[in-house]
């Protein structure tokens, strides 16, 4: 049998394994740590539903926005452990409430260092939803139990980037109209592997100990990587004082897919793009905080008319309507992919000769030691001016 897709072009969505009727497909790490199909040849028909299905081998229907909004949630609990302005929360707290719906977003795994995609039908339950985790998620089957929801008449919120998107879409082979896809602006991803990895490096033998892990937020753990243990503090570190959040932020990491990105186009993939709103301002006067807003871009009438619902119903939002060339302008994600560091193939022979704590430290101690430098000359300075 042919190869699914080409080692480069390669996503990680997992549609192949969810489209195989024989289930002899699975995504698993390679030597590099990287998601990527596996075939049990004993199994495999040779039907091609994989290579037919494979969003890396067929050119996706493109949406052209039709509207970009400014939008936060005033409700500062909520938007705690949000990256932005906490949107997303709102518009699964919407779905379930509003549309008796079912939302799938992403969770961290009990073994922390993974996240999986989970199917939420009750408010309670989205805390766990909440929060960037910036690290490759594990779809599993997911889009099959998306495609039974829909068939069963119920409503689908489906948040993820999009490549997954992606993924889902060319799973389905059709849109539905009670099916609602928000795609998240992505930098790129690491692998799992990195991650468990690096709170292995932290934590040795108590890694049992970390619940959660953090990346943003708006409280003072923003951009910062951080371990928790139910609500208590293990490990806090700043992005670019962290080795797996500099890794990440410097394009070191990602996987190699993320290098030649077709989504990260002012075309979009999915209904709704949600994201941080950069360069809020910058074009065009803005008179309220910034620093707290997501970017809402509205890619169909189906996103448009959910919207229009979404914020007639929702009290304790801030919206405003901006231009789409703003979020476009500021936000790196709406015009070409990220730039492959120059030390990442000097990573992956060090990571796959001798693993994620040698071969992030050897590439990364300078730029951390200059880092932690600059922090304690900037504490220094900042007593002298008292």
């Amino acid at each position: 049998m042919e190869t699914i897709c080409e080692y480069e072009k390669c996503t990680g969505c997992f549609a192949c394994q969810n489209v195989c009727p024989r289930k002899c497909i699975k995504l698993v790490s390679d030597k590099f740590g990287e998601l990527h199909p596996q075939i049990n040849q004993d199994l495999c028909i040779d039907c091609g539903l994989c290579i037919k299905k494979c969003p890396a081998r067929t050119e996706p229907r493109w949406e052209v926005p039709i509207g970009c909004y400014a939008v936060w949630n005033k409700n500062e609990k909520d938007r705690r452990l949000s990256a932005s302005g906490g949107v997303a929360t709102c518009f699964s707290q919407y779905m379930i409430k509003n549309k008796n719906g079912i939302v799938y977003g992403v969770k961290w795994d009990k073994q922390l260092g993974s996240v999986f995609f989970d199917k939420v039908t009750s408010i309670s339950d989205l805390e766990a939803l909440k929060g960037s985790k910036y690290v490759q998620a594990y779809v599993n089957f997911k889009y099959k139990e998306v495609g039974v929801d829909l068939q069963s008449g119920k409503n689908v919120l489906f948040i993820g980037t999009p490549c997954q998107i992606a993924g889902l879409k060319s799973f389905l082979g059709k849109d539905y109209d009670n099916l609602l896809t928000c795609d998240l602006l992505c930098h790129g991803v690491p692998s799992p592997d990195y991650l468990s990895g690096e709170i292995k490096r932290i934590l040795g033998r108590k890694i049992g100990l970390a619940t959660n892990c953090r990346f943003r937020g708006n409280d003072k753990y923003n951009y910062n990587f951080s371990l928790w243990n139910n609500g208590k503090v293990l490990y806090n570190r700043r992005a670019f004082l962290s080795y797996y959040f500099t890794g990440f932020l410097t394009s070191i990491t990602l996987r190699e897919s993320c290098y030649s990105c077709r989504y990260t186009s002012e075309r979009r993939i999915s209904d709704i793009t949600l994201g941080d709103f950069i360069g809020l301002g910058k074009l065009y006067p803005f008179t309220e905080n910034a620093h707290n807003a997501s970017v809402v871009v509205l890619n169909t009438s189906k996103g448009e008319y959910y919207f229009s619902e979404f914020r007639n119903s929702m009290q304790n939002l801030y919206i405003e309507k901006r231009e789409y060339e703003e979020a476009v302008q500021g936000g790196e994600s709406f015009r070409k992919p990220a730039k492959r560091n120059i030390k990442r193939d000097k990573f992956l022979v060090l990571y796959e000769k001798y693993g994620w704590e040698k071969a992030i430290t050897k590439v990364l101690w300078k730029y951390i030691f200059r880092n932690m430098l600059m922090a304690e000359l900037k504490k220094l300075l900042h007593k002298k001016s008292f």
